[in-house]
Formats: C-alpha cells, sequence, structure tokens
C-alpha cells in the first residue's frame, strides 16, 4: 500500500470523513451516469447494512448476487485488518436470506472483504483489502467468484466524487458527529410545527441508506439521536423543544413575543454547535418578504 497517512488532511472531522468512506463504500454496489462499482459489474446489486448473521457476528455489509453473497466491512481504523478472520465463515442470517430469496443457494464469494480509506494498511492474512479512496485499489487475497475477481483486478478506484445518496450518518456515528445534521433538522422542524417522531429524523440521517440498514442499525442511531433531542429540551432549547418521552417525537415551538423567535433559536443552536454565527436562520415567509 503507499505512504504512511493515518489521519488524511481531506477531511475536516472524524464524522465527514466516515460519510464519505461509507458514501464510497455503497457505491461499490451502485452505478451512476459516470462510473459504475465493481461488485455491481459483477452482479452485486443488492446489500444490507448492519445485520446479523447465522454465529451471530455483525458486519457492515452483506452483498448479493444471484450465486454469491459476500461479507464486507467498513473502517477507518488501521488495526481493523487484525480482526478480519471472525468473518471468514460467517454467512447471512436466514431472516437476511429471507430479504433476498434466490433459486440456488448462494457461495461465499471468498474471503472477507475489508473497504476502507487508509492509505497505508499493513495487510493481514485472512480477508481482501479495497482502498476506496482515489485512485484506490483492490489487494485480493481469495475471491472464489470469478467475476468479482476479474471486476476488482481491473478496479483503479473511482475518478469522480461520490453521490451524497444523502447520507448524514451512519449507525456507528458519534453523537458529536450528528450535532450538525441534527442542527440542520431542528431548523427544519421549526418550519413544520409540528410533532416529529425519532424515527423519522433517523430516516433523513440515513438518506437512501435507511431502506437496507436492519432494525439493530437504526435502533442505534435513533437512541443517540433521542438522548440528543432529550438533553437539548432540558438545557440549550428549553423552552424552544418539547419533547415526548412515550412517543419518541419533539416539536418546535417559536414564539416572537417572548423573545424567542427565528433569531433567538439560531442562536440557540449555533451555542450549542460553539460556532460562530455567521448566518441567521429566517422561516422562507420572511425571507421572501425581505426580497421584496
Amino acid at each position: 500500500m503507499r505512504g504512511l497517512n493515518y489521519l488524511p488532511s481531506r477531511y475536516n472531522s472524524v464524522g465527514e470523513r466516515r460519510i464519505g468512506l461509507w458514501r464510497r463504500a455503497i457505491w461499490l454496489f451502485h452505478r451512476t451516469e459516470k462510473e459504475t462499482g465493481p461488485f455491481y459489474l459483477a452482479g452485486y446489486m443488492d446489500y444490507y447494512c448492519e445485520g446479523k448473521s447465522e454465529d451471530g457476528l455483525s458486519p457492515d455489509i452483506f452483498g448479493f448476487s444471484e450465486k454469491f453473497f459476500c461479507v464486507c466491512d467498513v473502517s477507518m481504523s488501521p488495526q481493523k485488518g487484525e480482526n478480519m478472520g471472525k468473518y471468514e465463515k460467517t454467512s447471512p442470517s436466514g431472516y437476511i436470506k429471507n430479504l433476498f430469496p434466490s433459486e440456488i443457494e448462494r457461495k461465499s464469494a471468498g474471503k472477507p472483504f475489508l473497504i476502507t480509506d487508509e492509505e497505508s494498511l499493513t495487510k493481514y492474512s485472512g480477508y481482501n483489502l479495497v482502498q476506496v479512496y482515489q485512485p484506490g485499489e483492490a489487494s485480493l487475497e481469495q475471491v472464489d467468484d470469478t467475476f468479482l475477481k476479474t471486476e476488482l483486478e481491473s478496479w483503479h478506484g473511482f475518478t469522480t466524487p461520490p453521490p451524497s445518496y444523502s447520507i448524514l450518518a451512519v449507525p456507528e456515528s458519534e453523537s458529536e458527529e450528528i450535532s450538525a445534521p441534527i442542527a440542520g433538522l431542528l431548523k427544519w422542524a421549526a418550519d413544520s410545527g409540528q410533532w416529529i417522531t425519532s424515527e423519522e429524523i433517523v430516516e433523513k440521517l440515513l438518506g437512501d441508506l435507511y431502506s437496507s440498514i436492519s432494525k439493530a442499525g437504526k435502533s442505534q442511531l435513533r437512541s443517540k439521536v433521542e438522548k440528543i433531542l432529550y438533553d437539548l429540551h432540558r438545557k440549550i432549547l428549553r423552552g424552544y423543544l418539547d419533547y415526548d418521552p412515550s412517543e419518541k417525537r419533539f416539536k418546535i415551538t417559536l414564539d416572537p413575543s417572548k423573545n424567542m423567535g427565528y433569531k433567538a433559536f439560531s442562536n440557540k443552536i449555533n451555542a450549542w454547535l460553539k460556532i460562530k454565527p455567521i448566518e441567521i436562520y429566517f422561516p422562507p415567509e420572511e425571507l421572501q418578504q425581505d426580497e421584496e
């Protein structure tokens, strides 16, 4: 692999890096107008994230073609390769198999795949390595699916930026990583003025990944969202954010007559994120009035 660079400077934060890596990982199983992922080209057009295996493990991605399944883990850790051996005999649970039925019993595509953006990993034995940052490359140890092996051997990475897939978070995102996207969603919630469930927030955070994430994965992210909302309700946004713990829902209420209007609300959000108020939030109708 290439030269040492454990924390690429191309990202401003760990959260931004994590989302960038996941977008590229999902792209391996997708086709866009400009580029097509090698797994997609080999027939792996279906995938499932954070699902349980028959032996109780939870790899990040199970990918499926008509005849094969692959096991993938997505990681930013330089040491992740040391633990990939645990997936060598992993197969999807019966529940996952039923989600993606096949006329024949699928075989393993080979050793598990470690998908990473690290450019200086020490390659251990027991897995295949797919480095997805530009230019990208695959270091293969054992791939039994000849179509997939051919596509990965000829793949030299993506040359264009990845699609966003509307992904703002993944189940393993830390609470501090989802603060900024939640802040944006709170401003959206202020516009609606309606009760919004924590599950709706999870759906918006996961974007196009939502339908491909297991219930356990969604629950993991939802717990972090609910804790943040509850803390905001009790402290920073007290009086603005009403939280209903029994229904797991919240509502933003703004009252300009009590100096609790849009500007004050925006300042509270900025204070929570510890950023300078470089822009002030206004509802669409006020922006239209200003333009007129």
